[in-house]
């Protein structure tokens, strides 16, 4: 019987140090990526300095070309988006840069299923942030969406399950490099077949989403927050963002809504599928954006400017 219960322990002594040195291996990895998505969320997390930073889901990151921001504006610009993710991931990423610093302006692509709407299960919005789960107030972003979570990322394994592969691929031979500061054009002609109308029947609204969103603007006074509804090739119910208006209404930030926007709407040679712009879309859609944020940079580098220029005339004055 000893034997027995010897063999059943020294069993799940090796487990947790296979678990803990997969860990320790996948997490050294992660910082050392040369590129791809694990080097970009590591950059996102860790390394931003930008003025200017780009969140959302696919349609951030594949509709605004922070080179055209920052050559616009002359402030410096980072795309943030993620593929498939939204308020929830955007929410953890944010908290982890405001500890680092408070950029300038925040542009936030709003989505409705994404950052509004109950749809999936929302725990797949944590997968980005489970290499972080040990930063101050990310393990808060897991007990939100689900209390067991926090027993499951007692395995550091657990912490890179299923991007194993993506991981060694991106610090062995990354897929892309970052010279368009996160942005992913896509390059192509519309593809009618990919014309699906976002139907959602009942609309009911997330809390859970509509919280990041707020804890987002709350984090920090130092950071100008716009929401931003880019174009839909076939436009978009304006019931879907009536919440986002109210919130912004009562929060006194600016929302551009271009979802509906006719220059856009069923206009073939700027999309690749009925939510997202092409390449040639996009820098279109971002050249017409600086135009309306011209004003709010300018307030912002005013405001940045007011400082030093009140300590410039006080040691005159001295």
């Amino acid at each position: 019987m000893k034997r027995h219960l010897f063999k059943i322990a020294a069993f799940f002594l090796i487990v947790v140090l296979l678990d803990l040195a997969t860990g320790m291996v996948f997490s050294r990895l992660t910082g050392c990526a040369r590129g791809g998505d694990t080097a970009r969320n590591e950059y996102i997390c860790n390394k931003t300095s930008e003025d200017i930073l780009v969140f959302g889901s696919s349609r951030a990151i594949h509709h605004y070309n922070p080179l055209i921001i920052a050559d616009s504006l002359g402030l410096t610009c980072y795309n943030c988006g993620q593929d498939g993710n939204g308020a929830i991931l955007n929410y953890g990423r944010y908290h982890l840069i405001s500890q680092r610093y408070h950029p300038k302006v925040v542009i936030y692509d709003v989505m409705p299923l994404y950052d509004l709407l109950t749809g999936e299960d929302n725990r797949k919005f944590l997968g980005w942030l489970r290499p972080y789960y040990d930063r101050p107030g990310i393990d808060s972003v897991f007990a939100w969406v689900d209390p067991m979570e926090k027993y499951k990322m007692m395995s550091r394994m657990y912490r890179y399950n299923s991007r194993f592969l993506q991981i060694l691929s991106d610090c062995v031979r990354p897929a892309q490099e970052d010279a368009l500061k996160g942005f992913q054009p896509i390059d192509g002609t519309l593809d009618t077949l990919k014309i699906n109308p976002e139907v959602i029947e009942s609309p009911r609204l997330d809390s859970l989403k509509i919280s990041c969103l707020k804890r987002m603007i709350d984090e920090t006074d130092a950071t100008r927050f716009v929401f931003v509804v880019s174009p839909y090739w076939y436009g978009m119910d304006d019931r879907l963002i009536a919440p986002l208006r109210d919130l912004c209404r009562q929060r006194g930030i600016l929302l551009l809504d271009f979802s509906n926007d006719p220059k856009y709407v069923h206009n073939d040679d700027y999309f690749i599928d009925g939510v997202h712009l092409n390449a040639r879309g996009a820098d279109e859609f971002t050249r017409d954006l600086v135009k309306r944020l011209k004003q709010v940079c300018a307030e912002v580098v005013q405001d940045a400017m007011s400082p030093r220029l009140a300590a410039i005339s006080f040691s005159k004055r001295g």
